[in-house]
C-alpha cells in the first residue's frame, strides 16, 4: 500500500459522512453537504490519479469539479423553487 493510497482511504471517511448529511438535514444543510461531498470526492480523484499512476483520473476530476458548480446552483434553484 503506498502512501497515496492511504491518503485516499483517510478522505473517502468525511466524504461518506457528506454524503450521509446530503440525505439528512434542511435545504442550507444539503447543498453544503453536496458542494463538501463534490470537492471530497474530486481530491479522491486527484489522489488515486497518483495512487494508480494514471493521469486519466485528474482530467476527471477536474471535469467533476467544472460541473459541479453549476449542478449545484441548479439543485439550489430547484430547491427554493418546488420544495
Amino acid at each position: 500500500m503506498t502512501i497515496w493510497l492511504l491518503a485516499t482511504l483517510g478522505v473517502l471517511v468525511p466524504a461518506m459522512v457528506a454524503l450521509v448529511c446530503v440525505g439528512r438535514g434542511s435545504g442550507f444543510a444539503r447543498l453544503a453537504a453536496l458542494q463538501l461531498a463534490t470537492s471530497l470526492s474530486a481530491m479522491v480523484l486527484a489522489l488515486m490519479c497518483f495512487a494508480f499512476e494514471q493521469p486519466s483520473f485528474m482530467d476527471l476530476s477536474l471535469a467533476l469539479i467544472l460541473l459541479s458548480v453549476p449542478a449545484n446552483f441548479v439543485f439550489a434553484m430547484f430547491w427554493e423553487r418546488w420544495l
